[in-house]
């Protein structure tokens, strides 16, 4: 399968939370890694990690919590997706937006590692107030 439709995929498989179409994409002990300084960042290891520590912690974390990709590149063994958040705390009165960066790495058609880099200040910002 072509890497970019395969990270098409992933991205809309985590916002169905489709474990299914997840384990089949990704292999069993995907690294994925979130910046330190993001709320709820580190480093999670498998889907079932990351859907209880980053996907269900954004969404009791943030009223609106998403992705939007602006723009995929494909390399030898890995995608680099640009791309920004969309997010909203649940204090904040609009939501903003905040530049990223996804790393994909892959292995025998499978996705094997995630890094994210991006704006946490802006995040942040957006942030305060709603602990």
């Amino acid at each position: 399968m072509d890497k970019l439709k395969l990270i098409k995929q992933l991205y809309c498989a985590f916002a169905d939370r489709d474990r299914d179409t997840l384990s089949h994409l990704c292999s069993p002990d995907i690294e994925w890694r979130q910046n330190p300084g993001f709320p709820g960042g580190g480093m999670n290891i498998g889907i079932e990690q990351i859907i209880e520590n980053v996907y269900r912690a954004n969404a009791s974390r943030w009223q609106l919590f998403k992705f939007q990709p602006d723009e995929m590149i494909a390399c030898d063994k890995s995608v680099v997706v640009q791309g920004h958040y969309i997010v909203q705390s649940k204090q904040a009165a609009e939501p903003v937006k905040a530049q990223a960066v996804h790393i994909f790495k892959f292995n025998n058609q499978k996705v094997i590692s995630f890094q994210q880099y991006t704006d946490t200040k802006v995040l942040w910002d957006n942030y305060e107030g709603s602990l």
